[in-house]
């Protein structure tokens, strides 16, 4: 082993802050630590050989004061080299100790979260009249029209973007949600113990899922377009021949549609089955109204509740229109919903779903089949990911970083900023430069997935785009239907802008 293979990787600036969670294991871990522990490894095999050949040397010297010299450094490069493996096996030991403590005190935090929204939902249910006259009368005294401080509440949102970005406060949103089912329950006189036994921590009867389905069933029930499922049809608006594949996850990344919401690339090799990519849109309004756009709050609440939604639909007919069969090998990619869209898809087992990649979904309780590769990137100061309850096991790299470390300068253009496409495009970025052998052998092996075509002669790469739009449902009287469209959701989501929501 030379000395440039034993020299510590080199880092770039800012690289050191990725969080790689290894399928399998416990261990937890920032990319350079895990770039490191193989060098140490390598380092600890080199002195020991170095060990060998001084111990021949010390055979080969004649007795006397050289030979003694010649045996200490033996004794010496042995004991470096025990060092060394002792290092490397502390370091792993210390890993695996805080990341058992660190799942233990979460999970002991989290089961009494729910405790007490079980509690708490006895004393709310009470209230809740109270609590929704007051802040309906507290709306309606406020200065201005409906519309005016509609834009007002926007305006404060999007200029206090650190009342949302944080860790501590995405913590707070996943306890809500997955504590919603235990307060229902509470308020309808069930024990805490039982809420307990019915949720995520005990049999997984109930949980973020249960709750969104609640709320989909609810809005069908309403007789209006809130919350209300409607069929879908898919246009294919574009074809075309050529191009390259997609060389690293920020090309991937950069493949995800905005007003096309699916994009596939079918990949042909001589004697050889199709491959495909999909690519999936995020988010394109957040109107709880269903209208003309599949990409909505709806389906967001829906493919949270593993109900079918219509951007879940809208994508299953484009992937049909574009040849692809239950057998053939696909690679899913999506952003925000697109993720959660590509989730649900390699979930279902419908379609041969061999690697799966997704940035900023709230996909963490759906349970994939085992053997996909490929990886989940989330942002800790991200609430949208969230949204999707606890993370379950998975045979994918969960990589995590902070967007905005504290001190850092949030954008007030935009609300979310932690979940907007270039937040993710960077975190992207740092993946295709991180040093860590779990997350180039995972990259390495979702590249090789359109590569190994590429690279045969008389290969070619067909890319077809899709639009998608709801099929009206009935018309209903205007009201709170109008005053909800009136909230410009598309300030808070991908499309009007392009950084993705």
């Amino acid at each position: 082993m030379s000395a440039s293979e034993l020299r510590p990787p080199a880092l770039p600036p800012g690289g050191a802050d990725l969080v790689v969670h290894t399928p399998g294991s416990l261990l937890v871990a920032t990319d350079a630590l895990l770039a490191h522990l193989p060098v140490l490894a390598g380092l600890a095999d080199a002195v020991e050989s170095d060990t060998h050949r001084i111990a021949l040397l010390g055979l080969e010297t004649p007795h006397g004061a050289l030979r003694q010299a010649v045996e200490g450094c033996e004794r010496s490069s042995a004991e470096l080299a025990d060092d060394i493996r002792r290092l490397r096996a502390g370091i792993l030991a210390a890993e695996l100790g805080y990341t058992a403590a660190e799942r233990a005190a979460t999970t002991l935090q989290d089961t009494l979260s729910d405790w007490v929204a079980g509690i708490a939902g006895r004393g709310l249910w009470a209230a809740l009249p109270a609590l929704a006259l007051g802040g309906f009368a507290a709306w309606k005294l406020a200065p201005g029209s409906d519309r005016q401080k509609t834009a007002l509440l926007q305006r404060w949102i999007i200029a206090h973007p650190e009342l949302v970005t944080s860790p501590e406060f995405c913590t707070l949103v996943r306890r809500f949600v997955t504590g919603t089912d235990d307060a229902v329950l509470g308020a309808l006189g069930v024990p805490e113990p039982l809420t307990l036994l019915l949720g995520e921590h005990g049999l997984g009867l109930l949980g973020v899922d249960t709750s969104a389905a609640a709320v989909i069933a609810l809005g069908g029930m309403s007789g209006t377009r809130v919350m209300h499922e409607t069929p879908v049809r898919v246009e294919r608006v574009s074809e075309r021949t050529g191009g390259a594949p997609p060389a690293n996850a920020t090309e991937r990344l950069d493949r995800v549609p905005g007003d096309e919401q699916v994009r596939i690339e079918r990949y042909s090799a001589p004697g050889q089955p199709d491959r495909y990519v999909v690519y999936v849109a995020p988010t394109q309004t957040f109107s709880p109204v269903a209208d003309g756009e599949p990409w909505d709050l709806t389906s967001n609440i829906a493919g949270v509740a593993g109900l079918p939604a219509g951007s879940i639909r809208a994508t299953e007919q484009a992937m049909a229109d574009a040849g692809i069969s239950s057998e053939a090998e696909v690679m899913l990619v999506g952003f925000s919903q697109g993720g959660l869209v590509a989730d649900a898809l390699a979930a279902s087992g419908d379609w041969n779903t061999v690697a799966l990649e997704t940035y900023g979904d709230p996909g963490a309780g759906i349970e994939l089949p085992e053997g996909i590769r490929g990886m989940a990137v989330h942002h800790t100061d991200d609430f949208v990911v969230a949204t999707g309850g606890p993370q379950v096991p998975t045979d994918r790299l969960i990589v995590e970083r902070q967007a905005y470390p504290d001190g850092s300068t949030m954008p007030t253009d935009r609300a979310v900023p932690a979940h907007q496409r270039d937040a993710y495009v960077e975190t992207a970025e740092r993946i295709d430069r991180s040093r860590s052998p779990q997350l180039r052998a995972e990259l390495d092996a979702v590249d090789a997935f359109t590569h190994d075509y590429t690279a045969r002669e008389g290969s070619e790469i067909t890319t077809y785009s899709y639009r998608a739009e709801r099929i009206p449902a009935p018309e209903v009287p205007a009201g709170l239907i109008d005053d909800l469209k009136d909230f410009d959701t598309r300030r808070f989501s991908a499309s009007s802008s392009g950084v993705g929501g």
